[in-house]
């Protein structure tokens, strides 16, 4: 129930995150994540539902699935004529149970919040929402069951998991189910879900959910009658060796077979360190990027490598720079060539403003804004400007970059790309000792 709703209650908070991104590239790429409706909140929970289902289980993988089976928890179980399979489908169906009842009560809670904000309710497109989310958890449940009936070790297992994990959206926007998901018009029939003219995504989980099942079942069903020492360096007669199933290929092979594993696992996990070494470095370094450039104020205009980045607020120069787009300057003196139909940067009166050269006058510049508002008569802004006055020359934009640049000035940005990266740079060994220490703790009280 607690993890329902907080499910419920961060798809929640990200909605009206997002809503801070308006006016943005987000809204004109991801409408439907933006929009004042009851899709909007449930199409984010759902997606959300499937990123925190799927952490829960790679952070519980050795409770939650079938590594007891690696062990050895069936093995005597199994010799006093418990039957493999029925254990297996009283694991499987508690699971699925968990995460129906968990999916549906954090469905149900964002629903009611978003009554709140006097919505329209639109009965039709529930249900479709609603099974495109307990599709996508199904699958990744039934996929992380299987790497746990298939994988040596917890390691390479939660790699998998995450890589399934990133492999399943990329499926859904590869076969076009996206644009089924993202359409309240499609959306409003259940059945187009279904539909293999429109996708075939669903099609397909259905099938690999039910051939992964019996796959599962049996897989289970044999492993757990096979013995595997936990101990490589056991004292051993000299003419005995001594040998363990291959979970992977299902063979016999050498026991110190796992320690090569180990090695393994020893640089995997160096080189995810490392990985995520670089990620909190290259966050650092936006964040201090975005405080240069919020330092652009008339009179202390930032220049980087020659170029001015300024984020633009307005519509006035509509469509070659949108709102909110990070434009690019420049850096010119009074000495620059400047040609008519450029857009330009330069500041009056304290003020600095962005708009296009309509005709050059020597040391004067004739300038107007691309963009009138139907409020506005079309020429009511243009005036004429000294020469000296310009700072820049327009050369690019990236809409994106507005857009997360944008997103690092909320209070949550700050979090995310400031205080989170400072505090796993510098306090990341002890926090992975911490989890580790927790980590041993927890598997003392099981055993």
């Amino acid at each position: 129930m607690a993890f329902a709703l907080f499910s419920g209650l961060v798809s929640f908070a990200l909605y009206f995150l997002l809503q801070t991104l308006k006016g943005s590239v987000v809204e004109d790429t991801f409408p439907e994540i933006m929009q004042p409706s009851f899709f909007s909140t449930i199409y984010i929970y759902i997606h959300m539902s499937f990123v925190l289902n799927t952490a829960y289980f790679i952070i519980n993988y050795d409770y939650l699935f079938f590594s007891e089976i690696r062990k050895n928890s069936w093995y005597l179980l199994v010799h006093m004529n418990y039957n493999p399979a029925m254990m297996f489908f009283a694991k499987f169906f508690a699971l699925v149970y968990s995460v129906l009842w968990t999916y549906s009560v954090g469905f149900a809670f964002v629903v009611l919040l978003t009554a709140f904000l006097r919505y329209t309710f639109v009965v039709a497109y529930i249900p479709s929402l609603y099974f495109a989310g307990i599709i996508d958890l199904f699958l990744i449940s039934l996929i992380t069951m299987m790497i746990s009936l298939y994988s040596g070790t917890v390691t390479y297992a939660r790699y998998m998991i995450f890589s399934s994990a990133a492999f399943i959206p990329a499926l859904k926007q590869i076969s076009g189910f996206y644009k089924i998901l993202a359409n309240r018009v499609t959306m409003q029939n259940v059945m187009n879900l279904f539909d293999s003219g429109r996708s075939v995504f669903v099609p397909f989980a259905v099938f690999f959910i039910i051939l992964s099942f019996l796959a599962c079942s049996v897989r289970a069903r044999s492993t757990a009658r096979y013995f595997s020492s936990q101990e490589d360096d056991m004292p051993l007669p000299e003419d005995v060796s001594l040998l363990r199933i291959n979970l992977k290929t299902g063979r016999l092979e050498p026991a110190v077979k796992g320690r090569k594993e180990a090695g393994i696992n020893k640089t995997l996990n160096m080189t995810v360190s490392v990985l995520l070494i670089i990620l909190i470095c290259a966050l650092l370094m936006f964040n201090l990027l975005v405080i240069l450039i919020n330092a652009t104020t008339p009179g202390s205009e930032v220049a980087i490598l020659g170029a001015i980045p300024y984020i633009f607020r307005s519509e006035t120069m509509k469509p070659e720079i949108m709102p909110n787009d990070l434009a690019y300057f420049k850096k010119v003196d009074a000495d620059y060539d400047i040609d008519k139909g450029q857009i330009i940067i330069f500041r009056q009166d304290n003020t600095i403003f962005v708009e296009r050269v309509i005709d050059d006058m020597e040391d004067y510049l004739v300038v107007d804004i691309d963009y009138y508002p139907s409020v506005h008569q079309t020429g009511s802004m243009r005036k004429t400007i000294k020469r000296e006055l310009v700072i820049g020359v327009f050369t690019g934009r990236n809409r994106w970059l507005g857009a997360l640049i944008l997103f690092a000035n909320t209070i949550f940005g700050r979090v995310l790309f400031l205080f989170i990266p400072a505090v796993l740079l510098f306090y990341h060994r002890q926090l992975r000792g911490l989890y580790m220490r927790s980590r041993r703790t927890r598997q003392k009280v099981s055993s």
